[in-house]
């Protein structure tokens, strides 16, 4: 005998019942990774980097300053004019000097008018 009464509804497969729809959990998003911080200024650059005046440089720098939204993030700033000889940096957000990772002569020089 059975435990269970006999009133009880019991499942009968039918034909027309439509295929069962699953549903799937989001996926969670994933979460941007951070660039890793550039690396650390090489010690024969600096604060100031003494170039040939009157030249166009690439330079790359870098905030070091620990209170600023812009803490290690590099920039490159593609023309950048050594009037008397002598590139310094400033952090656009903070104003503070940023030390220099990298100085690259262009060449050609542009030609000034």
């Amino acid at each position: 005998m059975s435990s269970e009464p006999e009133n009880q509804p019991q499942p009968t497969p039918s034909g027309n019942d439509p295929d069962p729809v699953v549903i799937e959990p989001d996926p969670t998003p994933e979460e941007d990774p951070t660039p890793p911080p550039p690396p650390p200024p090489d010690d024969t650059m600096g604060l100031v980097v003494t170039v040939e005046p009157g030249t166009w440089y690439e330079v790359t720098s870098v905030c070091s300053t620990d209170t600023c939204p812009n803490l290690n993030t590099s920039t490159t700033e593609p023309m950048v004019y050594s009037n008397a000889g002598a590139i310094r940096m400033v952090c656009g957000v903070c104003g503070k000097f940023r030390p220099i990772l990298e100085v690259v002569k262009l060449d050609p020089q542009p030609e000034m008018s």
